[in-house]
C-alpha cells in the first residue's frame, strides 16, 4: 500500500491548532519548523455555545489574529472530543457536526487534520517538563524504577471522560485514542454498590463517564443524597467541589472522595489493559481544582489494588497535568509526525 508522506511545517510558517471540547473551543498559532521547540501563541478561548458551527468559530478566531500571521498559516490540526476516523465527525457533548474535507477546502491549507482531543493531550504529555507535570502518587521522586519507554495512558475527567494510550514509536511517541470513557465501570465498596443501584434506575448502561466527569460528580452527589435521605441542594460540579474543599458540606466531600476512588480503580484497569507501566497522566479540567482531596482520597490505593496483578502497578507513577493548554501543543506535535 502506498504511504502518503506529509510535508512537515517549515520555518517562518504558522500552524493553526485547536482544541474543541463540549464547553470551550481553544485556538492558537504554533510556530513552524520541524525541529524547533513547539511554541503556541495567539491563544484564544471561545464558548462553543456562542457559535452554531465549527466554521463560525474558526472564522471568529482567524479574524482576531494579526493579518501577517493569519496569511502565513499553511496547516491546521483540530483536536475534538469524539471519534475522528470518518470524514464527517461530531463533537461529543456538543451539536457541532462537520465534514473534514469540506472545512479543509474552505480554509485552503495544504493540510487539515482532525484528531481526538485526548490523542492531542497524550502527544503533549510526551514533551511536557516538570513545570507542567506534578507527581501525585505517594511514591513520588523516590521511585525511579518505572520503565520510561513503556506505554503510558492519559485519562481526564472534564465535560466528558477522555482516555488515550501513548506508545513509543522509534524516537518519538504515537497516540492510541479510543472511547474508553464509555466503557462500563464497577463498584468496589458497599457505599458504591448502593450508589450504583440508585443510578441504574435512571439508565440501562452506567459508563465510566456517567461518574467520572462534571455531570458524573453531580450524579455521585445526587445518588449519595438519595442513599442518605437528604436533599441534593447543589446544582453544579464547581459548587460541589468548592464546598468539599472548604469543608462546608460532608455530602459534597464524600461525593468528591467517591469520585476520586472510582477514578483510581478506572485508571488502574486501563493501565492493566494496555500495559501502561510508563505512567498515568491525569488531565481534564476537574482534577487540578481538587488536587488536595485527590491526594487525601483512596485514589492511589484503588489504582494499585488489582489482586494478583497489584505488583504489576507497584511502581507506576501518576502525574497531574497542569499545563493550561496542553492539547494545543499536542495538535502541533501531530503535524510534525511523518504521515
Amino acid at each position: 500500500m502506498h504511504k502518503q508522506v506529509m510535508m512537515r511545517p517549515q520555518e517562518g510558517e504558522w500552524q493553526l491548532v485547536a482544541d474543541i471540547g463540549g464547553t470551550n473551543a481553544r485556538f492558537g498559532l504554533a510556530s513552524g519548523g520541524a525541529n524547533a521547540k513547539i511554541e503556541v501563541d495567539e491563544i484564544r478561548t471561545f464558548e462553543c455555545a456562542d457559535y452554531p458551527t465549527i466554521e463560525a468559530a474558526l472564522t471568529a478566531y482567524l479574524d482576531s489574529v494579526p493579518g501577517d500571521r493569519r496569511r502565513s498559516v499553511r496547516e491546521a490540526c483540530v483536536a475534538i472530543a469524539g471519534p475522528t476516523e470518518d470524514d464527517v465527525v461530531a463533537v461529543t457533548n456538543l451539536s457541532w457536526r462537520f465534514s473534514k474535507s469540506h472545512v479543509g477546502e474552505q480554509l485552503g491549507y495544504r493540510r487539515f487534520e482532525v484528531i481526538n482531543d485526548f490523542a492531542a493531550l497524550a502527544l503533549s504529555c510526551a514533551q511536557l517538563d516538570s513545570q507542567h507535570l506534578t507527581r501525585v502518587d505517594r511514591l513520588g521522586a523516590a521511585s525511579g524504577a518505572w520503565d520510561r519507554s513503556a506505554p503510558r495512558v492519559v485519562i481526564g475527567p472534564g465535560t466528558g471522560l477522555g482516555v488515550c494510550g501513548l506508545l513509543r514509536s522509534g524516537d518519538g511517541w504515537r497516540a492510541l485514542p479510543g472511547e474508553g470513557g464509555h466503557a462500563a465501570i464497577a463498584p468496589a465498596t458497599e457505599e458504591e454498590f448502593g450508589l450504583f443501584r440508585v443510578l441504574r434506575r435512571e439508565r440501562s448502561h452506567l459508563s465510566a463517564e456517567d461518574l467520572l466527569s462534571g455531570r458524573g460528580l453531580q450524579n455521585i452527589y445526587r445518588g449519595l443524597a438519595t442513599l442518605c435521605g437528604v436533599e441534593a441542594v447543589m446544582e453544579n460540579p464547581a459548587a460541589i467541589s468548592a464546598a468539599a474543599l472548604a469543608g462546608e458540606c460532608t455530602l459534597a466531600r464524600d461525593a468528591v472522595l467517591v469520585f476520586c476512588a472510582l477514578l483510581g480503580s478506572f485508571c488502574g484497569d486501563v493501565a492493566l489493559t494496555i500495559g501502561a507501566r510508563g505512567g498515568v497522566y491525569l488531565g481534564g479540567g476537574i482534577l487540578p481544582r481538587i488536587e488536595a482531596l485527590l491526594r487525601d482520597s483512596d485514589f492511589e490505593q484503588r489504582l494499585r489494588s488489582k489482586g494478583v496483578m497489584s505488583g504489576y502497578l507497584e511502581h507506576l507513577p501518576v502525574f497531574l497535568v497542569s499545563h493550561p493548554f496542553p492539547a494545543l501543543s499536542g495538535a502541533a506535535a501531530f503535524l510534525r509526525l511523518d504521515g
